[in-house]
């Protein structure tokens, strides 16, 4: 009998082994599995974390991750959400004259894995209390210019990891558009003080919130609530 290893665990054994050849520690291969980010990012986030910098990040599908650095991550302008095997094949699409349905015209080649949203990143202040580094438009506007300090923030982020960041902090979009949270499927990873925190769930990631003495900007029913600050 021919025993069939399915490719998602082949690609994941071999993505192991080439996170371990790096040099990741393993308790961050271990980490990368419950998450579903690259193993190197989990490393890089969690350094950078001990600059005294709270990150948080909505993570992808689990699927998603032997597929950071082989494709690119989802942009903004991918509305598609990801499959089960985390990734998503953008499509071309035509909506009728009221916007209300469409139909798809043909498959695009370019294929992306699921990214990280950022929630919300903090530094220590003068207080000893986090401090909110705002990162997204002013006011939480779509679109528009972000503070210096959002700015290079980013920058330092995304000049290490494998994944970029693709947005700013979903906590700080202050609108009705903004997504929420999905009780039922999302889930989180904390990094402070050189410490990767797993998050399996919305309740999970609102207590931890709650225990580092920031607020929690979504209600019961995981809709945006309003300002963080």
């Amino acid at each position: 009998m021919t025993l069939r290893v399915p490719l998602q665990e082949i690609v994941e054994s071999n993505r192991e082994q080439d996170w371990r050849n790096a040099g990741v520690p393993e308790a961050d291969i271990r980490f990368s599995a419950s998450t579903g980010m690259d193993a190197r990012d989990v490393r890089y986030l969690r350094l950078l974390s001990q600059k005294r910098w709270l990150i948080i990040v909505r993570c992808p599908k689990r699927t998603a991750r032997p597929w950071h650095g082989i494709l690119p991550p989802k942009t903004i302008a991918v509305k598609q959400k990801s499959g089960s095997s985390g990734t998503v094949v953008m499509r071309q699409i035509a909506w009728n004259d009221s916007h209300t349905s469409f139909t798809v015209v043909k498959n695009d080649p370019r294929i992306f894995v699921s990214d990280y949203d950022l929630m919300s990143v903090w530094r220590i202040g003068t207080d000893g209390r986090w401090r909110k580094v705002f990162m997204s438009a002013a006011n939480g506007a779509p679109k528009g210019k972000w503070t210096h300090e959002a700015h290079e923030t980013a920058i330092e982020m995304n000049r290490g990891l494998v994944s970029k960041i693709q947005h700013g902090c979903q906590d700080d979009y202050h609108s009705t558009s903004n997504p929420g949270v999905d009780q039922a499927k999302d889930h989180f990873a904390a990094f402070a003080d050189g410490v990767a925190t797993y998050l399996a769930d919305v309740g999970t990631c609102a207590e931890f919130y709650r225990k580092q003495g920031i607020p929690w900007p979504y209600d019961a029913r995981g809709r945006y609530a309003g300002s963080t600050g």
